[in-house]
Formats: C-alpha cells, structure tokens, sequence
C-alpha cells in the first residue's frame, strides 16, 4: 500500500505541477493582454485628442468661409443692385427733364 501512495502521490504532484505551469502561462498571456488593452486605450485616447483637434480646426475654417461667403454675398447684391439704382436715377432725370421741358414750353408761351 504504502508504494501505491508514493506513486499516487508522485502522479498528483506532476498533475499539480502541469497545472501551474499551464496556469502561469494563461497568466502570462493574460497580462499580454492587458499591455495591449493599455497601449490599446493610450492610442485610443491620442486618436480622439487628433480627432478633437482636427475638428476644431474644421470648424474655424468653416466659420472663416461662412464669414466669407456672407461678405462675398453682401458685395454681389451690391453690384446687382447698382444699375437697377443707375436706371433709377436715369429714369428721374428723363421725367425730371420731360417736366423741366413742359415747364419750359409753357413759360414761354406765357412770356
């Protein structure tokens, strides 16, 4: 009996042993693992960084042609209103000077 509890106590301790050993290894991938995950959020963390960046940038030019589209849209309507503005004024000279005549004409039929 007593070389049937070595033996079976020598098979435990190698079993015990294997164990340990496959148990330190899905440790050792474990923390792998986690480096990764680490190194994984740091870049996560420098991409929304860039990301947060790039979207402020984004939104100055934006706001940089909106402003210029405003100015720009401001000046067109500017130089489409100026010969409206011109004919305008044409057009009150020519009463203007339609009534002058009339006004004209019958002084001196009066004088």
């Amino acid at each position: 009996m007593v070389g049937k509890t070595v033996m079976q106590h020598t098979r435990e301790i190698a079993a015990l042993q294997e164990s340990t050993k496959a148990a330190h290894k899905r440790i050792d991938n474990n923390g792998r693992m986690i480096e990764g995950v680490h190194e994984l959020a740091a870049n996560v963390k420098t991409l929304a960084f860039q990301v947060e960046t790039l979207t402020k940038t984004l939104e100055t030019h934006v706001a940089r042609l909106e402003a210029g589209q405003k100015s720009q849209g401001e000046r067109i309507g500017k130089l489409e209103a100026e010969p409206a503005s011109k004919w305008q004024k044409l057009s009150w000279l020519v009463i203007a000077g339609v009534a002058t005549a009339i006004v004209a004409y019958f002084m001196g039929k009066l004088l």
